[in-house]
């Protein structure tokens, strides 16, 4: 049943499409007749807004090549404003006497009168005690009104700006004062524009002859006089609420299509406008209107004897088409053909971008765990062929390659003096990573680069034989530790092997890398550790500070933890005095880690509960810097260890004043004392004191003062016994339990049960 469905389906959807094209064809006929007849009986009314935008698109297109000319401008005299050679010295010059000076403004100004047609005159106005100017030739000025005009132009805060002569929107003035800046200025530089033209590039503004344009700058503008088409134009823009549209108006006999916007100049909205007879574009588009009715009468006829056979000559590519893109056998018709293809072509693309993406990352990956597995000596028993056939299908051309092998690692991370905190090591890696990458393959033809770990990475990088590799990788790691002590502040050691020729060598120079990266100086600078010069590397003197170890366990067994950091420091600053190297300077610090567990055990702690089972010598081991080192003894060994001897002593101590606190409550009638109660307790009187303080915040004499006395107010107002009995009960003789109670109460015991007594 599916399959008869789909057949019929298939049939169908072939029959709509041949009667939807033929369809088309008359439906884009038919519009034709309508279309003229439409525009023949209502053009006025149905293409003005049409009309408007097309005016509109062209006024648009005209005003930005207005614009860029007048930028130009602007761009030209600013440049020759701010000539140095030509106004250095203008406001003290005597440019009467000084011919060269005078020869060389003016042809500057003659130059730049002559570079742009828009230009009409160029003109430097000096104010002075006898006011010149340069038109561009030399001229006094003695005409006090035209001084006037000129001293105007100096006026105002603007430096730079333009101004309209007369009532004219094609007569503009650019005018720049000179000096720029804050200073006062003592001249301008005065461009004249051509109104010719200006009124050329105007009239571009209209697509029609007849049309009008306008640029004028609303707050210069001030109208007057008769009302001609222009200034009821300008009030009719005026009093638009939107900067930039078009609309329609009538004048007098005729009607007009306006289209108006702003154009910003150097702080000033300048506002332009451009009007054009509808006349002149209703007349061809009637007569257009009757050719297209009569054109597609025709066009109907001769459409329906082509429609059968175009039909099947256009679709035929795009019914293979979509048999090729659906995998199908026979052909399936659809009813939308193009956006099936759309539809299909867009998944097609992005399962091939999705395959594409998948493979790079797989390959890449792989190529990554291939290298990395070879520099641990997981091939040790594949032949060198072999490998290098399975380096190259991860894009290595090993041929004619030499190989070497270093190891990048930063220091100064912890010490303060970088640009990176200490919870930046995650960054500073990433940091280190981007620029030895980019650095490397500068340098040389391939590269593999391990994971950031400890501020460390790996470096494999492939060189040709005929290459100095060595050099190259001398200037990598110069290059590299330049750049990041500048970027961060972070130093860099570097140890590189010794070159490899085959592939087989490659996990020994690994290993040795690994090994000779222990012979770094023991502090943070940047260093160079060459394995070619091996021999001339010495591991520093076998040195253990022993009276330091001491003085530390010492002070960490008395809880002193100020004096045992200090101590740490000394010990790891003797050791990089003497050790120098890591490969002496390591073992000493993890000798100092193991007595001091050896100390946390004789405490009755064990060093896996107390440091959460952590891997503290890895981590040691990683350590590169003195400073790093001691804060990690502190943070990570000493600091816990005392915290926790803390927490224990208050534990202990609490249990103590809580056993003594039970006497007390059991023997406040008794003869108690803390000597008494600290024997009971099994403690010093010392001890006992110092924690019964810092338990309950009084004293134990206080305490028992304190609770004897209460006990003795609940007597004396319950009951009717003698002042005697009150206070054998509470344990004082009757002559001291008087002088005690009134130190305490302000009043005597009898006193007080007396006024008790009466306020009852």
């Amino acid at each position: 049943m599916k399959k008869l469905h789909q057949r019929h389906v298939s049939r169908r959807k072939g029959t709509y499409f041949k009667k939807s094209f033929v369809l088309i064809l008359l439906i884009a006929c038919i519009p034709g007749l309508l279309t003229g007849a439409g525009i023949y009986f209502f053009s006025a009314a149905k293409i003005e807004k049409e009309l408007q935008h097309l005016h509109e698109s062209q006024v648009e297109r005209q005003i930005s090549q207005i614009d860029d000319k007048l930028e130009g401008l602007e761009i030209m005299l600013s440049q020759l404003a701010y000539d140095t050679r030509l106004m250095n010295g203008l406001a003290r010059a005597d440019l009467q006497k000084d011919f060269q000076t005078t020869y060389r403004l003016s042809k500057s100004l003659f130059l730049l009168q002559d570079q742009n047609p828009l230009i009409e005159r160029v003109e430097l106005f000096i104010e002075d005690a006898e006011p010149l100017l340069l038109s561009p030739e030399y001229s006094g000025i003695t005409d006090k009104k035209a001084l006037k005009v000129y001293d105007s132009l100096l006026t105002g805060s603007q430096n730079v700006y333009w101004k309209e002569q007369g009532n004219s929107s094609s007569g503009m003035t650019l005018i720049h004062k000179i000096p720029g800046g804050i200073s006062k200025p003592f001249g301008a530089l005065i461009v004249t524009l051509d109104r010719k033209e200006m009124k050329h590039l105007l009239e571009s503004l209209s697509p029609y002859s007849e049309g009008t344009a306008l640029l004028f700058n609303r707050k210069q503008q001030k109208e007057s006089g008769e009302r001609t088409f222009e200034s009821v134009l300008k009030e009719r823009v005026e009093r638009e609420t939107r900067k930039q549209g078009s609309f329609v108006m009538k004048w007098k006999d005729g009607t007009y299509s306006v289209s108006y916007g702003q154009m910003a100049r150097l702080d000033q909205k300048w506002t332009y406008v451009s009007a054009s007879p509808m006349s002149a574009i209703t007349a061809p588009v009637l007569f257009l209107s009757k050719l297209v009715a009569s054109v597609s009468a025709l066009g109907i006829v001769l459409a329906a004897l082509l429609t059968w056979y175009a039909s099947n000559k256009i679709y035929s590519p795009v019914a293979r088409l979509i048999q090729l893109c659906s995998g199908e056998e026979k052909k399936r018709i659809h009813r939308d053909e193009f956006h099936w293809l759309e539809k299909r072509w867009n998944d097609m693309s992005k399962e091939s971008g999705r395959l594409r993406s998948q493979v790079m990352k797989q390959t890449s990956e792989a190529a990554n765990g291939f290298i990395q597995r070879l520099l641990h000596g997981h091939f040790a028993g594949e032949s060198e062929e072999g490998l290098k056939k399975r380096l190259k299908a991860c894009g290595w051309n090993v041929e004619n390659g030499v190989f070497i092998i270093a190891d990048i690692q930063l220091t100064g991370l912890y010490d303060g003096s970088s640009s990176f905190s200490e919870k930046d090591e995650s960054l500073a890696g990433f940091m280190l990573g981007n620029i030895t990458g980019e650095l490397a393959e500068k340098t040389c033809s391939r590269i593999y680069i391990s994971g950031v770990r400890s501020l460390s990475l790996v470096l494999l990088l492939m060189q040709s034989r005929k290459a100095d590799i060595r050099k190259s990788i001398c200037e990598l790691v110069r290059e590299l530790t330049e750049t990041v002590h500048a970027f961060c502040g972070l130093n860099v050691t570097a140890t590189i092997s010794k070159p490899a020729a085959v592939l087989k060598d490659i996990p020994a120079k690994y290993e040795e890398v690994k090994a000779g990266k222990r012979y770094r100086q023991f502090e943070n600078s940047s260093q160079i550790i060459d394995l070619n010069r091996r021999e001339d590397m010495l591991p520093g003197e076998s040195y253990y500070p022993f009276s330091l170890e001491r003085e530390v366990i010492q002070a960490i067994r008395l809880e002193e933890k100020v004096k045992a950091e200090n101590l740490i420091a000394r010990f790891i600053q003797e050791l990089s005095e003497k050790g120098k190297t890591e490969i002496r300077i390591q073992p000493a610090m993890i000798q100092l880690f193991a007595k001091i567990q050896e100390e946390i055990l004789h405490s009755g702690l064990h060093p896996n509960e107390l440091f959460n089972q952590q891997h503290l010598i890895r981590e040691l081991s990683d350590i590169r810097e003195p400073s790093r080192a001691v804060a990690w003894m502190m943070e990570r060994v000493v600091s816990p260890y005392l915290k926790e001897l803390e927490g224990r002593k208050n534990r202990q101590q609490k249990r103590l004043v809580e056993r003594v606190l039970a006497m007390i409550h059991e023997n406040y009638m008794n003869d108690i004392s803390l000597e008494s109660c600290a024997d009971l307790a099994g403690t010093n009187s010392y001890t006992l004191s110092k924690a019964f303080k810092q338990v309950t915040g009084i004293n134990f004499i206080d305490y028992v003062t304190k609770m004897r006395i209460e006990k003795a107010k609940k007597l004396l107002l319950e009951t009717n016994k003698k002042i005697h009995d009150v206070s054998e009960e509470v344990g004082y003789r009757h002559s001291y339990f008087n002088r005690i109670f009134k130190k305490q109460v302000g009043i005597p015991p009898s006193r007080y049960r007396q006024i008790h007594q009466e306020s009852s």
